[in-house]
């Protein structure tokens, strides 16, 4: 979906802007710390898109973000 034999086609989701400040390396951080989290810049801010995040990991991802954010 969105690409290949659907383009037009998109998945709903919910998105986690962070707070704006250096966002590459805060993307970084996140990307290499344990558990590794990925995210992705957009507009000069941290986004997570939380149809990635499956049940039973929110109290992981919750924990990397209090270490960095």
């Amino acid at each position: 979906i969105g690409g290949g034999s659907l383009p037009e086609e998109s998945l709903p989701t919910t998105l986690i802007a962070l707070p704006s400040g250096p966002s590459e390396a805060l993307a970084t951080a996140l990307r290499t710390g344990h558990p590794a989290v990925v995210a992705r810049v957009q507009d000069d801010r941290v986004v997570l898109d939380l149809r990635t995040v499956l049940p039973g990991q929110e109290e992981a991802l919750l924990g990397r973000l209090r270490e960095i954010v």
